[in-house]
């Protein structure tokens, strides 16, 4: 059968290990490095010994992390076994458009079949995995709650996990304030305003009352100003609450009204409300025909009621 051994790299390829071109990380030596290309450079230098670096690489190993000498295809038949009909067979053909776990960012450089075949084992790998874990989890449980009496393997599965675990004292643990610590933790707020000390310190993103109008000065001054006018403010609050309310109401007197038909002269142009026989009037202004308006079916202008005024 077949095993999981490393593919071949082409010699048109840089060989590893190397930077991708676009790495923005610390290259030792690289600065100093000319007439190459990026990766060329990079794999000399990682490979140089006479080059200082760390023991730690940034790079990591993308093959496959299934162990070397694990047959790749026992692991997808089992899974065939076990799942009925699957659909991530041993022998995928080239053009099925399905999802196929850990393929797409896991897999590359290969072709179909073997990219599918590891990434199909590498997955039942990690299902495995995890079942196992849960497996263990479950039967440390029932053993811990009496349910299950262990076996000298499983005495040495509890012993080597967890014990009981402690009991908190508190619902939520409060921070830790040294005695010499809590003098100086008083809140501005609740600073006098003769003490210097009453401001934010520069680079205090929270809102500060009585800020918003201040400018020209730098940010301890400022802050200081807005929390000295905040506490007056506050302290006249607190004032008025004390003392009693009293409402006090002026005697309301005689209001002057307004006629709304006018004696002696007409009503104002556009009035859009009600005016008596108006729509039996035409002929004249709408100040002359308004002219008296509560005197009905007089008919009278204001030149004849003027010429009879005269008589």
């Amino acid at each position: 059968m077949p095993q999981d051994q490393p593919p071949k790299k082409s010699i048109l390829m840089t060989p590893d290990p190397y930077h991708t071109p676009g790495y923005l990380g610390y290259c030792p030596q690289f600065k100093y490095q000319i007439g190459s290309t990026f990766g060329n450079t990079t794999h000399r230098l990682l490979t140089n010994p006479n080059v200082a670096a760390s023991a730690s690489s940034v790079l990591t190993d993308t093959f496959p992390r299934l162990s070397h000498g694990i047959d790749k295809g026992a692991f997808i038949r089992t899974r065939t076994a076990s799942w009925g009909d699957q659909k991530l067979t041993e022998k995928m053909v080239p053009g099925y458009t399905g999802y196929i776990p850990k393929m797409q960012n896991h897999y590359f450089g290969s072709r179909y079949a073997d990219t599918c075949s590891s990434a199909i084992a590498d997955f039942e790998s990690d299902q495995r995995g995890h079942t196992a874990k849960r497996d263990d989890m479950r039967t440390l449980t029932a053993l811990q709650t009496g349910k299950l009496k262990p076996t000298d393997a499983q005495k040495n599965l509890i012993t080597a996990s967890y014990q009981t675990p402690l009991k908190p004292i508190a619902r939520q643990a409060k921070p830790y304030y040294s005695p010499g610590s809590l003098k100086h933790m008083k809140s501005p707020y609740r600073m006098s305003n003769e003490e210097a000390k009453k401001n934010f310190m520069s680079g205090y993103t929270g809102f500060v009352p009585k800020a918003r109008g201040l400018m020209g000065m730098g940010y301890p001054v400022l802050t200081n100003a807005a929390l000295c006018e905040f506490t007056n403010e506050m302290g006249k609050n607190r004032t008025l609450k004390t003392q009693p309310i009293t409402i006090k109401r002026e005697a309301k007197g005689k209001v002057e009204t307004q006629a709304i038909y006018p004696e002696g002269s007409g009503l104002v142009p556009h009035y859009t409300g009600h005016i008596p026989a108006q729509k039996f009037k035409f002929g004249d202004t709408f100040g002359h025909s308004t002219y008296n308006a509560l005197k009905i079916g007089t008919g009278m202008t204001p030149q004849q009621e003027a010429i009879i005024s005269v008589q």
